[in-house]
């Protein structure tokens, strides 16, 4: 049996956890890719899960209470430099979503108005990453 994809999913917006749990429960392009999600709801929370398992995909908030997107993305890489990072956050922040970008993060998606955009982001991070998928 195929092991399962490890997802953190940082964030603290109901719409966006329930969103992106939908995303992910009922993923079947390009494979039926099956997910372990684990939600931090806050800074203290994402670095215990940082420290203590290593992701292949995190989605995070740009501003999450008590920790930023940008420290979500460096202490995800430096734990596993091949990880996915999504970040999200209002067209406001559209300048660190550029910043977490250039620092490796996969993309960074405008809430609420893409968040349908993270389902084709995670087709292409399986399709482009085929020693990664399932």
């Amino acid at each position: 049996m195929e092991n399962k994809k490890q997802v953190l999913l940082v964030e603290d917006e109901g719409y966006v956890i329930e969103r992106v749990f939908s995303i992910l429960s009922g993923f079947k392009q390009p494979s039926p890719a099956e997910f372990e999600t684990v939600r931090a709801e806050n800074g203290d929370s994402a670095r215990k899960w940082l420290e203590e398992k290593s992701f292949d995909l995190v989605i995070t908030g740009i501003y999450v209470h008590g920790m930023s997107g940008l420290e979500v993305l460096a202490r995800a890489k430096a734990k596993n430099p091949d990880v996915c990072v999504i970040v999200t956050g209002v067209i406001d922040s559209a300048d660190l979503g550029s910043k977490a970008v250039k620092e490796g993060a996969f993309d960074f998606v405008i809430k609420p108005a893409q968040l349908n955009k993270i389902e084709s982001l995670i087709k292409l991070w399986l399709i482009t990453n085929p020693k990664d998928s399932l």
